[in-house]
């Protein structure tokens, strides 16, 4: 069977938010488009490296002067829709002709190992070089937002105390470095 893909094409909106308090958040970027909506959930390291790719090529790749028309990659669907899904896998690209980053996510509720039979459910949604430095500089803000860090050893650090291996374990209060 063949795979089910829903291109957003050139979204209008794009954004990078966590939900919940930190230790226990969620992260997800959502993009709205004339062709639909959608929200991707994903893990905290999963954002981070996103927001790290996009500023790598934005540093690495002049701009396109003269950029082409950008042209969705699939039809637009007939219905514009929301997707929402905990993305499984993503891929970033850059289209140097167009000066567009392209989004891919697949959601793991349709995806198989085995079983050939079984469509695998993607979508994607492509954004401008400036939106992706914004959506970048987002997703680098949200993701260091979290829990403080351990002085010591680097872990996050919880309200109600953190226990630290380079001190055994043992010491609960505020160490003084000099």
């Amino acid at each position: 069977m063949e795979d089910e893909r829903i291109d957003l094409g050139l979204v209008e909106l794009i954004r990078a938010e966590s939900v919940g308090q930190p230790g226990e958040r969620t992260f997800k970027i959502s993009s709205v488009s004339d062709r639909g909506e959608c929200v991707l959930w994903l893990e905290k390291e999963q954002l981070f490296q996103i927001g790290l790719a996009i500023k790598q090529i934005v540093a690495t790749v002049s701009e396109n002067p003269n950029p082409s028309a950008f042209l969705a990659e699939f039809p637009a669907p007939v219905v514009p829709g929301h997707t929402e899904f905990k993305a499984s896998e993503l891929r970033v690209r850059h289209d140097r002709d167009t000066d567009v980053f392209t989004i891919e996510a697949i959601d793991p509720e349709n995806e198989t190992e085995n079983d050939e039979e079984e469509a695998a459910a993607a979508i994607q949604f492509s954004f401008s070089r400036r939106a992706g430095d914004q959506l970048a500089d987002e997703a680098l803000k949200v993701v260091a937002s979290g829990r403080p860090r351990c002085e010591l050893c680097g872990a996050p650090k919880n309200p109600e105390g953190h226990v630290c291996p380079k001190t055994n374990g043992h010491h609960k209060g505020q160490l003084e470095l000099q």
